[in-house]
């Protein structure tokens, strides 16, 4: 009993300093296979797709082969019926780090396994299926995979939490979108990884034409409302790797991740268009016709995410130099 209850107590432990669902069950499986010792542990999310996060002895790549695949969907399918045969199967993580021995050249039929369910909430969320070939499983070891399981779901449930109040504080109230704190923190992420694999990276910045008019004529109420759908229409020209930002109040950012100075002036223009087309009513049974200034800028060589920012900034400020309504890209 004092060791499930040292077992419980570092899962927990672990678990809550977790940032990731990946994070959290590499450690759940490292600390499982020093009670229970496996070749190969695989947590099965049911999600758009069934996600896989894997671990196995050290240089096991080999064990997770076909037959695994196929003996994993015959347990999801025994515990949660339902036919899996034709969701599609995407590896989240997958680590070859732990303890090495005589592992079996192939964790196929041969192999002994045991799995448990994961829930989240009250929802079935997936399985652990844990393999290894000598000894076979006992049934106390199946008690304490079943223990583990009952663990992660708590700390996936407590990680779920924890992103959703972090979504909370990263959004804007009123429009929903991504808030400049977010955008502070995530633009220096996407820099370092077009810099390490060399991919284009592009950034808007863009602010609404004289919203002070339209703020003084028509009150704040009407200002919001005005914000609000031009979120909505901005939203519906981006793709879902794009992230889009209040930057402050008029003023509003669009990163565009593998998208070259090209590719960003046609989302610029795509923007710049739908803008166009809105037309918000007024209590005085009027309407609103809007538009946005737009600075273009790509990543260069070299540049800081300020560095970045400022010169998308002053593209903006050119268009408006030059008129309103318009882009202007660097």
């Amino acid at each position: 009993m004092s060791d499930l209850v040292a077992l419980i107590q570092e899962l927990t432990s672990r678990g809550i300093r977790c940032d990731s669902t990946a994070e959290l069950f590499r450690g759940a499986f490292e600390t499982l296979f020093r009670c229970v010792p496996f070749d190969v542990a695989v947590a099965v999310m049911i999600e758009q797709n069934l996600d896989l996060y894997i671990s196995t002895r050290a240089e096991g790549e080999a064990l997770v082969d076909d037959a695994l695949i196929a003996r994993m969907r015959a347990a999801l399918e025994e515990r949660i019926p339902v036919s899996f045969a034709a969701t599609d199967v995407i590896v989240k993580s997958e680590w070859h780090d732990l303890p090495g021995g005589d592992a079996p050249s192939s964790a196929g039929a041969a192999a002994s396994s045991i799995n448990a369910l994961i829930k989240v909430g009250n929802r079935l969320a997936g399985i652990l299926f844990i393999v290894r070939g000598e000894p076979a499983f006992t049934d106390a070891d199946q008690l304490i995979v079943d223990i583990v399981a009952t663990q992660i779901s708590l700390l996936l449930d407590n990680l779920a939490s924890r992103e959703q109040i972090l979504s909370l504080a990263d959004t804007d109230d009123l429009t929903g979108i991504w808030n400049k704190r977010y955008f502070r923190r995530q633009l220096p992420h996407e820099i370092e990884r077009a810099r390490v694999y060399n991919l284009p990276l592009s950034l808007l910045m863009f602010d609404v034409d004289d919203f002070k008019q339209i703020n003084d004529s028509f009150g704040h109420t009407i200002g919001d409302v005005v914000l609000s759908e031009l979120c909505g229409a901005v939203r519906e020209t981006i793709r879902p790797p794009d992230f889009f930002v209040r930057f402050g109040g008029d003023e509003f950012a669009v990163v565009l991740p593998h998208t070259d100075l090209t590719g960003a002036a046609a989302v610029a223009e795509r923007i710049l268009e739908r803008v166009r087309q809105l037309t918000i009513p007024t209590d005085e049974e009027g309407a609103i016709r809007c538009s946005v200034s737009i600075g273009v800028a790509h990543f260069r060589s070299g540049e800081t995410a300020n560095d970045l920012i400022r010169r998308a900034d002053e593209r903006l400020y050119e268009a408006k130099r030059a008129g309103k309504n318009r882009i202007a890209s660097s």
